[in-house]
């Protein structure tokens, strides 16, 4: 599937072709709207986000650089389009309760407000899982994941084994999966949507 993929964003980048744009799109667009939901909590901002993450990756096809897989590009994209969506509509909400909020609607700015903040606070706590990493550990993690290289670029890159790769990404998962058990423990699934794709 991660092959067919590649081949299919080469064809739309290099060759404009809409075919496999539309092919991406219907493979993954029901997905990716689950996820975006997570974040916001409606189906119609959650369908908006993820038709901006597809109308961006058609705009600008031809500068978009996929080291990883379209998959978890189109992942990392929806989750950073959620996320910017959040601290719009905060910023909104604080112009908005200077000229009165009504009141019907008390309930819903502080649910989103309070959910923006568990974010935060849950990215922090992902930054500080990462940075307690092995300093090895901690970059080759870096590389793959926020730079997108892969396995094999990486051990190119500090000259070593791709199984050696391989094992130091699988011992920084465990540590950071295992830090957020009690965050799935609580029961706040839709926030580990920041960390399930790692």
């Amino acid at each position: 599937m991660a092959k067919l993929d590649h081949i299919l964003f080469e064809q739309l980048k290099n060759n404009d072709d809409q075919k496999s744009f539309e092919h991406l799109f219907h493979a993954y667009y029901a997905p990716l709207c689950a996820f975006a939901y997570g974040f916001l909590g409606t189906h119609e901002d959650a369908q908006d986000i993820v038709n901006d993450c597809f109308m961006e990756l058609w705009s600008k096809r031809e500068s978009i650089q996929i080291q990883s897989s379209v998959k978890s590009y189109l992942f990392v994209a929806v989750r950073n389009l959620s996320i910017n969506h959040l601290k719009k509509s905060q910023k909104k909400v604080l112009v908005d309760s200077d000229i009165k909020y009504p009141f019907y609607k008390q309930e819903e700015v502080a649910s989103q407000i309070e959910r923006l903040q568990q974010i935060e606070d849950l990215e922090k706590k992902l930054k500080t899982s990462i940075d307690a990493l092995p300093e090895q550990c901690r970059y080759i993690f870096y590389l793959n994941r926020f730079e997108h290289l892969s396995y094999k670029a990486i051990a190119e890159k500090l000259n070593l084994s791709v199984g050696t790769v391989k094992t130091q990404i699988a011992r920084a998962l465990k540590k950071i999966r295992f830090d957020f058990e009690e965050v799935k423990q609580k029961g706040q699934i839709f926030l580990l949507n920041l960390v399930r794709h790692f």
